[in-house]
């Protein structure tokens, strides 16, 4: 159970930092943050921070369905085995 709840403070921690870093890279990209910084520089950097944050929210979401997938084989097994033993 406690296993549990730190896995949701991992994936709430992980989407906001997915959703922080999207941010930024956009304001970075639009010319909003830096406005009068070196354009090919702050351009890549936004890039860069686009791509890692949609990585980030993929690899985290994956792990989320993982980690659901694994805990219904669980529970299937165990259901599994409490109706092979009352047989």
């Amino acid at each position: 159970m406690f296993y549990f709840y730190i896995m949701n403070a991992a994936v709430i921690i992980n989407f906001v930092t997915s959703a922080v870093t999207f941010v930024f890279g956009i304001l970075l990209v639009t010319g909003i943050v830096f406005p009068g910084g070196e354009g090919s520089t702050k351009l890549m950097l936004g890039i860069v921070l686009l791509i890692y944050s949609v990585y980030r929210f993929i690899n985290s979401y994956t792990k989320l369905k993982q980690n659901k997938l694994i805990e219904n084989i669980e529970r299937l097994e165990s259901e599994r085995d409490k109706f092979l033993k009352n047989k």
